[in-house]
């Protein structure tokens, strides 16, 4: 288990001052590098053996509202490889309390050839660490969208200053896509707020992509993103505003 302790600064919170869920995907996505280094899978030797590793899947559940100059500790848990996935669990602390909890699937893939790689991919390299500690079970929803009730809220085109050092749309600003394209993102309380999303097709320079969502009054709200020039899913998402976790 590592942990990284973390200030929300001014610039990691909206306007209502509750923390962005793009800010929390940063935080964890810096902590999971940080436990990959120790086992020297850094981004820059997987980077030179022509692989990384690639979100697939994010889960998130708050349990209660996080807001500018909270002091939180977030520890990660990475579980046993299973086929080939890597499943990586975070939990987020306040004052010992735990206010957050995330599960996340990522996988390896070829830089070049853009295909996903077995976990023996790694042999030689390094070994992803994993820990037999289960401190929490969050479910990932499998949700079938209908399409028939989505409706277009947002176009928007894909910037260079988003992208991530292997040429796409860093993952972190789906969260910020998901907000800006709910004309009411300023009311959604964070506590008790479950999102998931799942990463489908890389968005790249230029690319415009089409956001749908269901009635965005609701409390239930399913996302698709598609791109512009071909309708080929970019990512898909779920947030329920009112989510109580019993785990």
């Amino acid at each position: 288990m590592t942990k990284l302790e973390y200030r929300i600064e001014s610039y990691d919170v909206q306007p209502n001052g509750y923390v962005k869920l793009s800010s929390l995907m940063r935080i964890l996505q810096e902590l999971a590098g940080n436990d990959l280094d120790g086992s020297n899978l850094t981004y820059m030797n997987l980077y030179h053996h022509n692989c990384a590793f690639v979100i697939t899947k994010f889960t998130l559940q708050l349990l209660d509202n996080i807001k500018m100059y909270d002091r939180i500790v977030v520890e990660t848990y990475p579980r046993p490889v299973r086929g080939i996935s890597f499943q990586r669990d975070f939990i987020i602390f306040r004052d010992g309390v735990r206010v957050g909890l995330s599960s996340t699937v990522w996988c390896l893939i070829d830089l070049q050839k853009r295909s996903i790689l077995r976990p023996d991919a790694l042999d030689g390299i390094g070994t992803f660490p994993t820990t037999t500690e289960n401190p929490f079970s969050l479910p990932f929803v499998r949700r079938k969208i209908d399409k028939n009730s989505l409706l277009k809220t947002n176009v928007r085109e894909t910037y260079y200053s988003e992208l991530d050092m292997n040429g796409h749309l860093n993952n972190t600003f789906y969260a910020d896509i998901v907000f800006d394209s709910l004309p009411d993102a300023d009311k959604i309380q964070m506590k008790d707020l479950f999102f998931e999303i799942n990463f489908k097709n890389e968005s790249r320079l230029g690319e415009k992509l089409i956001i749908n969502t269901t009635d965005p009054e609701c409390d239930e709200i399913d996302i698709l993103a598609v791109k512009e020039s071909d309708e080929q899913p970019c990512f898909s998402a779920y947030l329920n505003k009112k989510s109580v976790y019993n785990g």
